[in-house]
């Protein structure tokens, strides 16, 4: 089962790779692991990239 959590409502991902969600954080696929996380409240998810909520000008 695919489990997006917070990443489904950031504007960094941007597709999915051998089965892992690509953000601009983890352009190589964000780690199960991280996915549990609250995103929301990570001042950072990895690489100075943190979590930043979509609009409607970015969906």
């Amino acid at each position: 089962m695919i489990r997006l959590g917070d990443c489904d409502d950031c504007k960094n991902r941007f597709g999915f790779k051998n089965g892992h969600t690509l953000c601009h954080a983890f352009p190589e696929g964000i780690p199960y692991e991280h996915m549990e996380k609250d995103l929301k409240s990570l001042k950072e998810c990895n690489n100075g990239i943190g979590f930043e909520p979509k609009t409607e000008n970015n969906d």
